[in-house]
């Protein structure tokens, strides 16, 4: 009877040490899935930002008031190129991060 009570206590034992182990590595893997998710979305919005930046208004305050006309775009022919791989790269970010948290990658 005692050596089936030790024989008990030391399955529970290996259980709890089996379950800590598998808590461990859910652990890692959330932590793994939280920093490249959160390294997608800075990116995207670094990119957002810049697309941001450039379709600002670039009149002061003063311009504004005074009825000077906004220029024609904030981006001109030779930036186009390059809003539209910002564009591009704002929604493969996108993309790639919702796919990521929809666990189909």
């Amino acid at each position: 009877m005692r050596k089936n009570l030790e024989e008990m206590s030391t399955a529970a034992k290996d259980h709890t040490e089996q379950m800590k182990k598998e808590v461990e590595r859910a652990n890692a893997k959330m932590r793994h899935f939280r920093a490249v998710a959160a390294s997608l979305m800075d990116e995207a919005l670094k990119v957002w930002a810049e697309i941001w930046q450039a379709w600002q208004d670039t009149r002061t305050p003063d311009e504004i008031i005074d009825g000077i006309d906004k220029p024609a775009t904030a981006f001109p022919a030779c930036d186009r190129q390059k809003l539209m791989e910002n564009l591009y790269l704002l929604r493969h970010y996108l993309d790639y991060t919702k796919r990521l948290c929809d666990g189909s990658i």
